[in-house]
């Protein structure tokens, strides 16, 4: 890695945010897996597939078809940005936020192994993908409550994403701490 690329640092650091996350993920206790901690959250194998098919707008956008749908109005988008994108980019990311309805999950994997397989599998291909963009100019992504991001920037939003929900699983607080 080049340290003086900030798209490849930011790429090798999310790849160890997701790695991390993966690694708590497949610790879960079969019990666990499907069991929410308290209610209105989501269980273990609930946020395996958030963070899995939060690559799924991107990857379409990537494609030149639709991703994610901005949900907010122009003015709105500029003090979301002013207010929550620098402390998101430095890694803390606001509670209460409702995921955007593209990224709930459905349907989750059977197993903690199952989940974090996809996961990793879904940010490899994110990875791979974006950099063939980044080469041919078309790597700006878009958030449906922020705009539109740099490569950079979305690479750092979803590291702070995958820190954001590890610790929400069981054991990932002490691990991120």
């Amino acid at each position: 890695m080049n340290a003086a690329d900030p798209f490849a640092q930011a790429a090798e650091e999310h790849r160890r945010a997701v790695d991390a996350c993966a690694e708590i993920i497949r610790t879960v206790a079969g019990e666990a897996w499907e069991k929410t901690r308290e209610p209105k959250k989501w269980s273990p194998a609930e946020i395996a597939e958030h963070l899995a098919v939060s690559y799924d707008p991107l990857l379409r956008e990537l494609d030149g078809d639709t991703g994610f749908r901005i949900v907010v109005p122009w003015w709105k988008r500029r003090i979301l940005r002013w207010k929550f994108l620098a402390p998101i980019l430095a890694g803390t990311f606001p509670p209460g936020v409702p995921a955007p309805r593209e990224i709930r999950p459905a349907a989750t994997a059977a197993s903690p192994e199952d989940g974090a397989r996809k996961l990793t599998e879904r940010a490899g291909v994110f990875l791979d993908r974006l950099a063939q963009a980044r080469q041919s100019g078309r790597s700006r992504l878009t958030h449906p409550y922020l705009g539109r991001l740099s490569d950079v920037d979305a690479l750092r939003f979803l590291t702070s994403h995958a820190h954001h929900h590890r610790r929400q699983l069981p054991g990932g607080r002490a691990a991120a701490e």
